[in-house]
C-alpha cells in the first residue's frame, strides 16, 4: 500500500512528540536534587512546557496552510531534535526550562499537523484504520516514557533527552521521502488580533488550571487570570466570527458532530488525566515505589489502550462512533468507581486490572470521538478541525490536573482533620498516608460522575442513514469549504 510510509512518518512524529510530553512526569523529584532546586521552580519543566504547548496550536492550522503541512511537520521535527539537545546539555534549571518551553512549542505543531496530514493522504476508505494507528502511537508515547525516562534517569538524566535524536534523525529522512507534497492553500494574512485573543486566553486559562491548587479557588490572583481567560476567550470568539480570514474556522461548531465529538472528547480526557495523575502518585507514595517500578507496573495496561484503539479503527466503519462511545465511557466509569475503593493494603493486581480496564474504555472512546469530528469538516478545513480538536484537548487537560489537584488537597485535608478528631490515636504518618489515600478515592468519584455525562452527550453523534452496503453515514452532509461561506 503506498500510504503505508506515510503513516510510518506520522506515527514516529506521533509517538516522539507524546513521548517527550510525557518524559518528564516521573523525573520532577530528580531534577530538584540534580540543580540543587526547588520543586516550585522544577514544576516549570513541565508548567513551561504545557504553556508553550497550548499557546501554539492555534497557530499550527494557519502554517500549515501558508507553508504546506509537510513542511510545517519537517520543520517542527528538526526543531523538536535541536531543543531535545539543547536540553541535554543544560547547564542549570532555568535553562533547562527554557528549552523545555522551547520543545514545547515544536510538540504542539506536530500532533494537530499530523492529524491533517492523515486526513489528506489517506485515501478516504483506509482512514479509520491508519487514523487508530495513528492514535496508538499517541498512546505508546504515555505508555513507554515512564518506562524508559524511569531507568535513563537511574543512569545518566542526559539520555532522558537524546535518546530520541536518532529517531527523529529518522523521521526527517523519510518524512522528506515519503510525505506528498501539498501546496500551501490560498491563506489570507495572519490574523495577528485573533492570534493575540488565542495566546492571552490559553496562557490565562492554562495558568489558572495550573495553579488553582496553590492560588486558592477564591483567591485575587485566581480571579484576575479566570477574568482575564475567558474574557479574551471570548473576544476571540467574537472577532473569530466576523473577521474574513479567521485563524480558526469556529462555523466548525455549526456541526452538531463536529460540536458533540469536541464535548465528549473533552469529557473523556478529564476522565483520563484522573488515572493518569492519581495512580503513579498512589503507588509512589502509598506502596513506595520507584518511577521505574511504576512504569513497569503500567506498561501493559497502557498497551492494552493501543490494542483497544486498533480495535475501534476496525470496528468503526461497522458500528459508528456512538456504540464504541458508549462501550468505551461505561469501562472508564466502571474502573473509576472501583479505584474509588483504593486503601493502604490495595493489591497491586487490582491496581493494575483497573488500569487496563480504564485504557481499554480510552482506547475504544477517544479515537471513534475525534473521527467524527474531522469527518464532519470540509477537506478545506482539515487544518482547522485538527487544531481545534488538539487545542481544546489540551485546554481541558489543564482543566482536568488543576480540578483533581485542588480537589484532591482539599478532601486529603478534611480526612486528615476527621481523622485526627477519631477516638483512636494512630501515628501522625498512617494519619497522612490514610488521608492521602482517601482524598484519591473522592477523586475518582467524582471523575466517575463527570464521564457519566459523556453517556447522553453520545447519543448527538448517533447516524440515522445507511449506505447500500449497511454502513452506517454521517446524519448531516459535511460542513461547506471556506469559499461557499459567506462572511
Amino acid at each position: 500500500m503506498r500510504q503505508k510510509p506515510v503513516l510510518y512518518v506520522l506515527i514516529l512524529g506521533s509517538f516522539i512528540s507524546v513521548y517527550n510530553t510525557c518524559s518528564m512526569n516521573v523525573g520532577l523529584p530528580a531534577f530538584i536534587d540534580i540543580f540543587d532546586s526547588d520543586l516550585a521552580t522544577v514544576q516549570w519543566l513541565m508548567t513551561g512546557f504545557t504553556l508553550a504547548t497550548g499557546v501554539i496550536i492555534p497557530l499550527s492550522g494557519y502554517l500549515g496552510d501558508r507553508f504546506s503541512h509537510k513542511q510545517v511537520f519537517l520543520y517542527s521535527i528538526a526543531g523538536l531534535m535541536a531543543s531535545s539537545a539543547l536540553c541535554a546539555v543544560s547547564w542549570s534549571i532555568y535553562s533547562l526550562i527554557a528549552f523545555r518551553i522551547l520543545q514545547g512549542v515544536f510538540c504542539g505543531i506536530i500532533q494537530p499537523v499530523t492529524l491533517t496530514i492523515i486526513f489528506q493522504a489517506i485515501p478516504k476508505q483506509q482512514r479509520n484504520v491508519a487514523l487508530s494507528f495513528w492514535s496508538a502511537s499517541s498512546i505508546l508515547g504515555p505508555a513507554l516514557a515512564p518506562t524508559i525516562s524511569g531507568w535513563l534517569l537511574g543512569h545518566n538524566w542526559h539520555w532522558m533527552f537524546l535518546v530520541l535524536v536518532p529517531v527523529s534523525i529518522l523521521t526527517l529522512w523519510m518524512g522528506v521521502k515519503w510525505i506528498p507534497r501539498d501546496p500551501p492553500s490560498a491563506s489570507g494574512p495572519l490574523d495577528r488580533l485573533g492570534l493575540m485573543y488565542a495566546v492571552c486566553g490559553s496562557l490565562a486559562l492554562l495558568l489558572y488550571f495550573g495553579n488553582i491548587h496553590q492560588w486558592g479557588l477564591w483567591s485575587y490572583r485566581s480571579a484576575f487570570v479566570l477574568i482575564l481567560g475567558l474574557a479574551s476567550s471570548l473576544l476571540f470568539v467574537r472577532h473569530e466570527l466576523r473577521v474574513k480570514a479567521p485563524l480558526l474556522h469556529l462555523r466548525l461548531f455549526r456541526s452538531r458532530i463536529f460540536m458533540s465529538s469536541i464535548l465528549v472528547s473533552a469529557i473523556l480526557i478529564i476522565g483520563l488525566y484522573s488515572g493518569i495523575y492519581f495512580v503513579p502518585l498512589y503507588l509512589q507514595e502509598i506502596h513506595r515505589m520507584s518511577p521505574f517500578e511504576v512504569g513497569l507496573l503500567l506498561l501493559l495496561p497502557s498497551l492494552s489502550s493501543g490494542a483497544a484503539t486498533l480495535l475501534a479503527g476496525a470496528l468503526y466503519p461497522r458500528i459508528g462512533a456512538f456504540r464504541l462511545v458508549i462501550a468505551g465511557a461505561v469501562l472508564i466509569v466502571l474502573a473509576s468507581w472501583q479505584f474509588s475503593f483504593l486503601a493502604l493494603d490495595t493489591n497491586l493486581a487490582y491496581v493494575a486490572f483497573w488500569m487496563a480496564v480504564r485504557y481499554i474504555g480510552i482506547g475504544l472512546s477517544m479515537t471513534p470521538a475525534m473521527n467524527a469530528g474531522m469527518h464532519a469538516a470540509a477537506a478545506e478545513w482539515y487544518s482547522h478541525a485538527s487544531a481545534l480538536i488538539n487545542w481544546l484537548r489540551q485546554i481541558f487537560g489543564a482543566l482536568a490536573l488543576g480540578l483533581f489537584t485542588s480537589l484532591f488537597y482539599a478532601r486529603q485535608n478534611l480526612h486528615i482533620t476527621v481523622l485526627q478528631q477519631s477516638a483512636a490515636t494512630p501515628s501522625a504518618e498512617w494519619i497522612r498516608l490514610s488521608a492521602y489515600t482517601l482524598g484519591i478515592d473522592d477523586s475518582f468519584v467524582v471523575a466517575a460522575l463527570l464521564v457519566l455525562l459523556s453517556l447522553p452527550l453520545a447519543l448527538l453523534l448517533r447516524e440515522r442513514r445507511r449506505d447500500k452496503e449497511g454502513r452506517e453515514s454521517r446524519e448531516e452532509p459535511t460542513l461547506t469549504t471556506p469559499a461557499q461561506t459567506r462572511v
